[in-house]
């Protein structure tokens, strides 16, 4: 009888209708995602609230800069990488030292990657080669050897090193694809790595359980700053850092 539970549980484990009741029990704010739910909101106003400062600041600098109307796309997807990088961090923050080992080794591994990928293939299209390797692997490393020591010295490490090759590769990717739909394809990778960040939060349901430490974490303005600062960074490389000798647009 045990053993046909445990079969059950095995077979229900990758049923992709577990992960669709998680997303709609955020969007309903149930009780035992309350957190997920607050950050979900948290992440949607402050998109909203980058969105129309940054237009705002474009609309005032556009006379001084016309080059800049070509990075308008870049601008938007530096937003949505930038919230949707702070909305995972603060979510396994929750969990603190909760995490178990292989858990945490995997949060600093996916965090590293994802976020040392979109920050280098950003900075990599518009500052070249150098710039956007130095740029992803200093983010994928603070943030992925962050939440990885967590657990120790062993999940830092998979941090670091995850973010040193993410970096890398992003801007990589970028300069080998500036003659060839390089927008497009920023847009897919980085909507496939904002996808995986999700995922990494229902990873962390399914197997630690509802987040604990329900009345505390980060508050919105927390949120936001963190949103803000990040986002000012990688724009502010990207109109004002030194650049290479083949870049966007």
């Amino acid at each position: 009888m045990e053993g046909a539970k445990c079969a059950a549980c095995d077979r229900t484990r990758g049923d992709p209708k577990n992960a669709l009741r998680y997303v709609k029990a955020i969007l309903a704010g149930e009780q035992h995602v309350q957190v997920e739910a607050r950050l979900f909101n948290y992440a949607i106003a402050t998109a909203a609230v980058l969105v129309v400062a940054g237009a705002l600041v474009y609309s005032a600098l556009l006379p001084a800069t016309p080059d800049t109307a070509a990075y308008l796309p870049l601008f938007l997807l530096t937003i949505i990488s930038a919230v949707a990088i702070v909305f995972s961090y603060t979510h396994i923050m929750h969990y603190g030292k909760s995490l178990s080992c292989a858990n945490g080794m995997m949060v600093g591994m996916i965090m590293g990657m994802l976020s040392g990928f979109m920050a280098g293939a950003l900075l990599g299209a518009t500052n070249g080669m150098f710039i956007g390797s130095v740029g992803g692997m200093a983010v994928g490393i603070v943030l992925g050897g962050n939440l990885g020591r967590i657990v120790g010295v062993m999940g830092a490490l998979e941090g670091i090193m995850a973010g040193l090759m993410s970096g890398i590769m992003g801007a990589m990717t970028s300069v080998m694809m500036l003659n060839d739909n390089l927008v497009a394809f920023l847009y897919i990778s980085s909507g496939l790595c904002v996808f995986m960040l999700g995922g990494l939060s229902y990873m962390m349901h399914r197997e630690a359980g509802d987040t604990p430490g329900q009345g505390r974490g980060a508050r919105f303005h927390e949120f936001l700053l963190a949103g803000i600062i990040l986002s000012l960074a990688l724009v502010g490389i990207m109109l004002y850092g030194p650049k290479g000798p083949v870049v966007y647009p």
